[in-house]
């Protein structure tokens, strides 16, 4: 009865002293695969920089990121600059990114949670008054049909000098669409014609 005892009391003392060195194994192990995870960061100069502890170097600003190699303490690295939590340091030529956490950088600390937000200031409104535009309305004058008191020229413009397109006869009937300064406005053998106004009549 007492050596099975003994036999129990002696396989419960080796599996808690497995579970010791496993605890103090995975202990070890955290100082390489932890990585970063913090809200402050590093105000600091491009300078070289020496690590921790053993950390690895990560292709991206993640955990999940390709591992390019570990740095092992008291191993000096090039820092760039710190982006609250992850370091971007040059790595044997290469770009990478280190826990901040483990390296020793010079520098000053800002509290992402206690930045400064600056608030964006309101566009003011314009006092100036917009004047409506006055909209010109010109009345379209009704066409009349008038005859030529005596025989007249029918011109291409407004002007006692420009191409005659034919002439009126006395007592001809033509259609006046407007008239303007004198002149009238009149449909002539299907074309558009000028004649003195003086020498119409609505009769």
């Amino acid at each position: 009865m007492n050596n099975v005892m003994n036999r129990k009391s002696t396989k419960m003392v080796a599996a808690a002293g497995l579970a010791l060195t496993l605890a103090f194994t995975t202990v070890g192990a955290g100082t390489i695969n932890a990585d970063a995870a913090q809200t402050t960061k590093y105000v600091a100069k491009p300078q070289m920089v020496t690590a921790k502890s053993d950390v690895k170097v990560r292709a991206g600003e993640s955990t999940k990121s390709k591992v390019l190699g570990i740095l092992k303490k008291d191993e000096k690295v090039y820092f760039v600059k710190d982006d609250y939590g992850w370091s971007k340091v040059t790595y044997k030529g290469k770009t990478g990114y280190v826990g901040t956490r483990y390296l020793n950088i010079p520098g000053k600390q800002v509290d992402s949670k206690k930045a400064p937000v600056k608030k964006a200031t309101p566009a003011k409104a314009s006092t100036k008054k917009v004047t409506p535009t006055k909209k010109t309305t010109s009345k379209a004058q009704a066409s009349k049909t008038v005859t030529a008191k005596t025989a007249v020229n029918v011109r291409a413009s407004q002007s006692k000098t420009s191409k005659v397109l034919g002439v009126l006869k006395k007592g001809e009937k033509v259609t006046v669409v407007k008239e303007s300064r004198g002149w009238s406005q009149v449909t002539y053998k299907g074309k558009t014609g000028y004649v003195a106004t003086q020498f119409l009549s609505t009769k």
